[in-house]
């Protein structure tokens, strides 16, 4: 009587150690979300048994992905499976995600905007659906959803999507709690890496009296309407000399440090 609990634990635990080294897919990928790509492989764990750690569903052709990939270290994290545009149709999606990429054995899924979508926010709501048939009748896996718009966030009710996120929310507090932790920051620029350009901006008036962390939390458009993530300050030669003997970039100064002698903001901004 004391061995079918036994043996469901062991099932169990059977069923979560598959889960764990499960790859994580990305549907909506193209190479210059790379860096995506790397920062996931760093917090999957491998199997020498299994295949790459991430598997990147785009619309790119296969032909494309190979030649911008060649040469790359990261070539090895990902397997590359072309699917069909939504404007064939959910189920010829559907298909693909459920025969080459087995998606309902996924760890995870993540929906990213899809660039040549008219609407990215009502393409990503028929990705979800897409996926919801691909895996029935399994399991939907967690579904993580970046969205365009934050308005758009409660139309992904009923959609199997564990977590929707508005990158503009985020990229404040993740921005500060990296001046803490700088394998933070190295995991969050790796993550933006490719989307976005490292740029110099002036420090806005009304901030210069406060705190790196006060600039981080307030400042989030450029005067052309695009997002902005300070990342380090432009700092005067002689309080940080540099090489050359005129100014110096301080990267990750740290929440209390006062941005009222900088000459400029280090920033990323959309390419």
């Amino acid at each position: 009587m004391q061995e079918a609990p036994v043996e469901t634990a062991k099932y169990a635990q059977g069923e979560l150690t598959e889960l764990r080294y499960a790859p994580m897919v990305i549907i909506n990928w193209s190479p210059a979300a790379l860096g995506l790509v790397r920062a996931l492989a760093k917090v999957a764990p491998t199997s020498p048994n299994e295949g790459p750690p991430v598997v990147c569903v785009g619309t790119d052709s296969q032909a494309d992905v190979d030649a911008a990939l060649q040469g790359s270290s990261a070539r090895s994290l990902l397997r590359y499976v072309e699917a069909p545009s939504l404007a064939e149709g959910i189920e010829p999606l559907a298909r693909v995600l459920a025969r080459e990429v087995e998606i309902a054995a996924a760890r995870s899924v993540i929906v990213l905007p899809d660039d040549k979508a008219e609407e990215p926010d009502a393409a990503s709501r028929l990705t979800c659906t897409a996926v919801t048939r691909a895996c029935a009748p399994n399991p939907v896996p967690n579904i993580l959803v970046e969205v365009e718009d934050p308005e758009a966030a409660y139309e992904f009710a009923g959609l199997h999507v564990a977590t929707v996120f508005y990158p503009g929310y985020l990229r404040a507090a993740l921005l500060a709690h990296a001046c803490v932790d700088l394998g933070v920051f190295q995991f969050v620029y790796g993550l933006l890496r490719g989307r976005y350009r490292v740029r110099l901006r002036p420090v806005p008036p009304e901030l210069r009296s406060g705190t790196f962390f006060e600039v981080a939390c307030s400042l989030e458009l450029d005067d052309d309407g695009r997002p902005v993530t300070p990342i380090g300050l432009q700092l005067p030669a002689p309080e940080r000399p540099g090489p050359d003997g005129e100014t110096t970039l301080l990267i990750n100064p740290g929440p209390r440090y006062p941005v009222r002698e900088a000459v400029g903001l280090l920033v990323l901004v959309e390419s």
